[in-house]
């Protein structure tokens, strides 16, 4: 935890200096957030996002408007197509594609680029992109250019080469970062070579998830200034999503929406929203893609309806026989998680609270069916009726005793035991003879109990409660079993293995793909595996599904993966609350049991 606190705060010292380290440049091309893992134009905008999307290839085209009472339209186009394939090599390095363009009246540009990422750690990436870049300028609509004009000596056009860099982490479930730079090389934009080099597009992002919602900020300088966005997502794990988003300065806006239209296709819709003055030329935008992802399960067809008369069947097609050269195995395939947690509800002065002990306020043990203390005991076996108690009681003490017999003569289902020793014993005589002096309250309800012997030995550990150690919440995992055995099966990894080349890894992740627990060691696998249930953090599983396999790594780089394996949790809560306070309405509560201890402190 320590480690990805100290990436958190690097990556935002590295963030702010990238945005106020060089002026600002505007996009023309088409980007997607910069820390996007379902928008498909995020590829464009940084090129480490491969090693953590989908298997996908998406094409999309924008056209632009004048103004929203402008009915005219723009003359510009744009477009771009992506492809990504994150395990392409391992399962670490991915490799992508991407083709932009954007035409205009007096010029058009177009990039057709390869990019590479990789993973360093589960939850960073970094990534590189190099494209071609091809400039052509139409002589016509320049005003005033005669024949052999050296602008255009050299020709119409020009190519070269550009280059970006981007890093990307996700260092909790919920957070998703980003930082780069586009332009890196910064290539010369001049058709006779008289030095205009493109400035270099810094550029970074935060994402934060919360339940169905996402927060987003981007930030990008360049030549023109600052550029920055601010986001509201709600989104499904299909991939859809809903989209509303504008500059600090409300002058700029969007509103996108991408819909899982089922199978392997998605559908995406961008509206840019002029803000600043919607009765001026100040353009907008309408921007359609489609997004085709590889490997996605289809949605199941209707099952065909069966013949009226006859039943028949295919006999099924027999498959080979499957001789992995790893194997894995498991004692236990379900865990039953017991949580259970105590909240404390202190209301009384420190004073008071030192007059009890720790059992008073519930003590977490490895049983839910502990007795909280409880002393062992036993009757009075002669009670004498003529002993009273002082009238000389508090306010407090005496409004408790009147609400408690008020309850007893109310419900005569319920009892109250009250216990003593000794000098306390009197007191336990006294106060049932006064609960039952009225004739409201049976004898019978309310009973007068003595510590049996040994029970000294147990009051004795009952310790006074220190008021500055009292924990309000206080829980236990109870795991069943508490630990299970994994079996790591290598028959057939060679001379390699056995002479301890290469290395393992066994990673445990849950029904959305994230990591949460891996084991790594060098050499062949071990026989046998013990887990003790918890994550990387140390904190036991919570309830769902997980899926863990093996992994064996050669020295030669070849790797070998065993079969999968389905863990299920269940995770049941028990919550019990205690509430400490001398308010006398709390004995109206229903109880499953009452007792009064008397001591002398």
């Amino acid at each position: 935890m320590h480690d990805v606190t100290r990436f958190i705060r690097w990556f935002a010292v590295l963030l702010l200096g990238g945005v106020l380290a060089l002026p600002a440049q505007a996009q023309r091309y088409i980007v997607g957030p910069a820390t996007g893992l379902d928008d498909a134009k995020s590829l464009l905008a940084n090129p480490a996002l491969v090693s953590f999307h989908r298997s996908k290839v998406a094409l999309g085209a924008k056209a632009h408007y004048l103004g929203l009472s402008n009915s005219g339209g723009a003359p510009l186009r744009q477009g771009f197509v992506t492809a990504s394939t994150p395990f392409l090599i391992g399962d670490r390095v991915g490799l992508g594609g991407q083709v932009q363009y954007f035409d205009s009246p007096i010029f058009s540009r177009s990039a057709l680029g390869l990019s590479a990422s990789g993973r360093i750690l589960r939850f960073l990436s970094v990534g590189v992109r190099v494209s071609a870049l091809n400039l052509s300028y139409n002589e016509s609509e320049f005003v005033g250019v005669a024949p052999g004009d050296p602008v255009f000596e050299a020709g119409l056009g020009k190519t070269t080469f550009t280059s970006a860099v981007g890093l990307f982490a996700k260092p909790l479930p919920n957070l998703n970062l980003s930082v780069g730079v586009r332009g890196l090389n910064k290539p010369d934009l001049s058709l006779v070579g008289a030095g205009v080099p493109a400035h270099r597009t810094w550029f970074g992002g935060a994402a934060y998830g919360w339940k169905a919602f996402r927060l987003r900020a981007e930030v990008a300088t360049g030549r023109y200034g600052l550029e920055s966005l601010v986001a509201l997502e709600a989104y499904s794990t299909d991939g859809s999503y809903l989209r509303l988003g504008s500059n600090p300065q409300f002058t700029a806006g969007e509103v996108e929406a991408q819909l899982h239209v089922g199978g392997p296709l998605s559908i995406n819709y961008n509206y840019g929203l002029p803000l600043s003055d919607i009765r001026t030329t100040t353009s907008g935008s309408h921007q359609f893609s489609i997004v085709y992802e590889f490997g996605r399960t289809p949605d199941l067809p209707d099952p065909p309806p069966p013949p009226p008369l006859m039943l028949a069947a295919d006999a099924p097609a027999v498959q080979p026989e499957f001789a992995p050269k790893l194997y894995l195995t498991a004692d236990d395939e379900y865990l039953q998680h017991f949580e259970k947690r105590i909240e404390r509800d202190i209301r009384v002065p420190d004073a008071a609270l030192r007059s009890l002990s720790r059992d008073d306020l519930g003590v977490l043990d490895s049983s839910f069916a502990a007795q909280r203390g409880r002393v062992p005991s036993d009757p009075v076996p002669r009670i004498p009726e003529n002993l009273r108690m002082a009238d000389l009681l508090s306010s407090t003490y005496d409004s408790s005793l009147t609400a408690l017999e008020a309850e007893l003569a109310q419900d005569s289902a319920r009892s109250v035991a009250v216990k003593g020793r000794g000098p306390e014993q009197v007191k336990a005589i006294g106060l049932r003879n006064r609960l039952v002096r009225q004739g409201r309250v049976r004898p019978d309800q309310v009973r007068v109990m003595t510590p049996t012997a040994g029970a000294d030995s147990v009051r004795a550990r009952r310790r006074p409660v220190d008021p500055r150690m009292v924990q309000p919440l206080e829980q236990l995992s109870i795991l069943n079993p508490e630990s299970t055995t994994l079996y790591l099966l290598h028959p057939y990894l060679g001379q390699d293995a056995a002479q301890g080349s290469g290395s393992w890894e066994l990673e445990v992740e849950d029904s959305a793909g994230a990591i949460v627990r891996s084991f790594t060691g060098l050499g062949p696998p071990p026989p046998t595996l013990t887990w003790d249930w918890s994550d990387d953090s140390g904190e036991p599983l919570d309830h769902g599904v997980y899926r863990y396999r093996l992994t064996w790594t050669g020295p030669d780089g070849e790797q070998l993966q065993s079969n999968e394996r389905t863990l299920y949790v269940r995770q049941v809560v028990r919550k019990v609350t205690i509430e400490v306070t001398q308010d006398p309405t709390v004995l109206e509560q229903p109880a499953d049991d009452m007792e009064i201890r008397l001591q002398n402190n």
